[in-house]
């Protein structure tokens, strides 16, 4: 049970803040219904209810629900790792296009020195057969019988005779 005291402080409290909200301090635009702002329609005191107002109602949306934001967050982080995917996978198409570009290369400068290789092969056999060629020749030359009746250096000849 409350002490005396306490209730009577509270009764005073009671009837001094019924006091204080029944005065209304004159000249005060709230109660005047003048306002800050001048209108030209007639001013309304704040007891007054208005009448019955005529319109269409107002959609007004929803909330959002509160899982909303989460399925956001979802749709962010799998939209996020699609383009990380995307982003990872053209990145392996990059390098596999580049290995691809290395090793045609490297295969277009082995066929160009296997080639290269072939083409002095052949020069080098060219040459050779050349040589070979101005052998013969040069001793075809020197096994001929020359037309001074010189004798051939190295060679024996048979007397021939005289047909005089």
């Amino acid at each position: 049970m409350p002490s005396p005291r306490f209730l009577r402080l509270g009764a005073i409290g009671t009837l001094a803040a019924l006091a204080v909200g029944c005065v209304a301090v004159p000249g005060d635009p709230y109660y005047d219904g003048g306002g800050y702002y001048p209108s030209p329609a007639p001013a309304v005191t704040v007891y007054e209810r208005p009448g019955v107002i005529y319109s269409q109602p107002v959609y007004v949306p929803p909330p959002r629900p509160v899982w909303r934001d989460r399925d956001d967050w979802r749709e962010r982080q799998w939209r996020d790792t699609r383009e990380r995917e995307r982003r990872e996978a053209e990145r392996h198409r990059e390098a596999d296009r580049r290995e691809a570009d290395r090793r045609r290369d490297a295969e277009r400068r082995e066929a160009d020195r296997r080639q290269a290789e072939r083409q002095r092969e052949w020069d080098r056999r060219r040459e050779q057969d050349r040589r070979e060629q101005d052998q013969r020749e040069q001793d075809q030359r020197a096994e001929r019988p020359n037309r001074g009746n010189q004798p051939v250096p190295g060679r024996r000849y048979a007397p021939t005779p005289d047909w005089r």
